[in-house]
């Protein structure tokens, strides 16, 4: 990668650490307030959700399809300011209509995600999502300033935003937590507007937060918005195609995304119908919005970054049919998210009970072993989740939006039936590790179509060899650490007081974190290891890049800082 997307990257990396612990700082809070299970717990989950739902339909359809590529090459323009002005009214106008029609509907919305005929939790759901449902509007507006932002190659305050987002949002919950206490197992009539307020009111303001802060900085590179009317002039119409394509791929994804929902939610009430089990002691939606809120910390970190950075450079590629140049920043960056992220699924599938203790300190042992399994299935998907982002985003770049649309058709529609198939087969215990394992088995089975629908973008040459012997030699590694792990983990835990079982297990904070630390260690050590011994050529690449840093003379900085990249690129060139 260049210095820029290195830098740029970087940026991202850190500003989305920062938002991935304020935002864990964030759930545990949440756990604490209302727990993981009941009704409280899923009916916040469900009505939290509906507007994110709402807005990816947006977004997928309109915002990342069409006027994100739009703002690329508006900058290009002699009248970038005034066409700026007009697609961020554009986007405005779009947002408020969308919102105002979606906080109308939400009792519907509510229903349609809700899959039981519990007034209650319809009820409760439906304050929720109409508290949260402003968000629609401003994370659609944080899309498209920071878009503009990145552009530029202004990453930081874009990077840093959602960590003040989150930092509100704790302010509410903790303030929740002092006046109230934990309401897990409160009735219906205990949450009044203020409750309700102190918990959703708090992020929605934090997600306005995030998205406003972003005119300081486009007001430091020169940029002041005034309204401005007009379509013309944009390319809108040839764009059509990809937003239609684009949003198929959206309505695809919250199709399957209402059915995981109405699974998920009914499973502790049909689990009490049939065989008299506690709502309390059965996986629900919370429960696996939880484990997915920490299988996703990896993916956002490494594949989300990486991502955003290079998606600009690739579309530049791209425009200019250097399609050698965008295959080889494809590749570079599948072939390094894959090595990173296999070292965090190997983590959380071989010990997923201290770290779920370690980032969720608020939930009960039972609650930590119900997260678990569901934790387990899903982190086994990790590689193909980044994978997944990674070529979509390429897909558009090319303009292109019906072969996401047809791999996201299969993709959601393998998980859907697998999905369908264990709610018929499993008992309502098992629906939400049923859900976590279809996920998993849905991109398993999409993916390579997908990487050859990709293939032909690139005249045949996608570079699978290299993929493909990058990704082999990051699974035995991860296979040969996790075994490892795996033995000694038992010892481990013992050692340090603590004890994982699903009745009777305990686990302190503390013995959380340093069973974390040891294991990770001799995770990483061995993973590292069984990667350089099989000769992995960006391991060996980061390794020289770093020697040659550390050897750096102020005689030969000027050359040692040209030569370098030249290294750097052999080596990726090489995989």
């Amino acid at each position: 990668m260049s210095s820029t997307v290195g830098r740029n990257s970087l940026i991202m990396a850190t500003g989305t650490a920062a938002s991935r612990v304020t935002g864990q700082l964030r759930t545990i809070l949440l756990a604490a307030a209302i727990g993981t299970t009941g009704l409280a717990a899923n009916a916040y989950q469900a009505g939290s959700m509906i507007p994110q739902s709402v807005f990816t339909l947006v977004s997928g359809g309109i915002f990342n399809a069409v006027l994100v590529p739009q703002i690329v090459r508006t900058l290009k323009e002699k009248d970038a300011q005034e066409r700026l002005n007009r697609l961020i009214t554009l986007a405005i106008g779009i947002l408020l209509a969308m919102t105002v029609v979606m906080a109308a509907a939400s009792p519907l919305l509510a229903r349609l995600y809700v899959g039981s005929d519990d007034h209650q939790m319809i009820a409760l759901t439906t304050s929720f999502t109409l508290w949260c449902m402003p968000q629609v509007f401003f994370y659609g507006l944080y899309t498209v300033l920071g878009q503009i932002l990145a552009a530029k190659d202004h990453f930081l305050t874009y990077a840093w935003s959602s960590t003040g987002a989150n930092i509100i949002s704790c302010a509410g919950f903790t303030g929740f937590i002092l006046l109230f206490s934990k309401a897990n197992e409160q009735p219906l009539e205990f949450w009044t507007a203020d409750k309700i307020a102190l918990t959703a009111g708090t992020w929605t303001l934090g997600v306005a937060f995030q998205a406003l802060i972003l005119f300081l900085p486009l007001a430091r590179i020169g940029f002041k918005y005034k309204p401005s009317f007009g379509l013309g002039g944009f390319g809108l119409r040839s764009m059509g195609p990809v937003a239609l394509g684009s949003l198929g791929v959206v309505i695809t994804s919250e199709i399957c995304g209402i059915i995981l929902t109405r699974i998920a939610t009914s499973a502790p009430q049909r689990a009490h119908e049939l065989t008299g089990a506690s709502l309390f002691s059965v996986a629900g939606n919370a429960t696996y919005q939880n484990a997915y809120t920490l299988f996703i910390l990896p993916y956002s970190l490494i594949a989300v970054s990486v991502s955003t950075a290079m998606f600009p450079k690739i579309s530049r590629s791209i425009a200019a049919a250097n399609l050698d140049e965008a295959r080889h920043d494809l590749v570079s960056a599948l072939n390094n998210v894959g090595l990173l992220i296999m070292f965090f699924a190997a983590a959380m599938v071989v010990f997923p009970e201290p770290i779920i203790r370690a980032l969720l300190p608020s939930v009960s042992m039972d609650e930590t072993m119900l997260i678990s399994y569901a934790l387990i299935a899903l982190s086994m998907g990790i590689p193909l989740g980044s994978a997944f982002l990674l070529i979509q985003r390429t897909f558009y770049a090319f303009e292109d939006g019906l072969h996401p649309f047809l791999s996201a058709v299969m993709q959601y529609g393998f998980t859907s039936i697998f999905m369908i198939i264990g709610m018929m087969v499993l008992p309502p215990e098992h629906w939400v590790l049923g859900i976590a394992c279809s996920v998993t088995l849905g991109g398993l089975l999409a993916l390579p179509l997908t990487l050859m629908m990709l293939r032909r973008k690139f005249e045949g040459n996608l570079g699978g060899r290299e993929i493909t012997r990058t990704y082999a030699k990051a699974i035995v590694a991860a296979l040969a650490s996790g075994v490892v792990v795996w033995l000694i983990k038992r010892p481990v835990v013992a050692l340090l007081g603590a004890d994982i079982r699903p009745v009777g297990g305990h686990m302190s904070w503390w013995s959380a974190l340093a069973i974390c630390v040891v294991l990770t260690i001799v995770l990483a050590v061995v993973y590292v290891a069984v990667l350089w011994v099989v000769h992995t050529p960006e391991l060996i690449s980061a390794y020289h890049s770093i020697l040659a840093r550390l050897h750096k003379t102020p005689a030969s900085e000027d050359v040692a800082v040209t030569a370098q990249p030249e290294k750097s690129r052999r080596y990726v060139n090489q995989s």
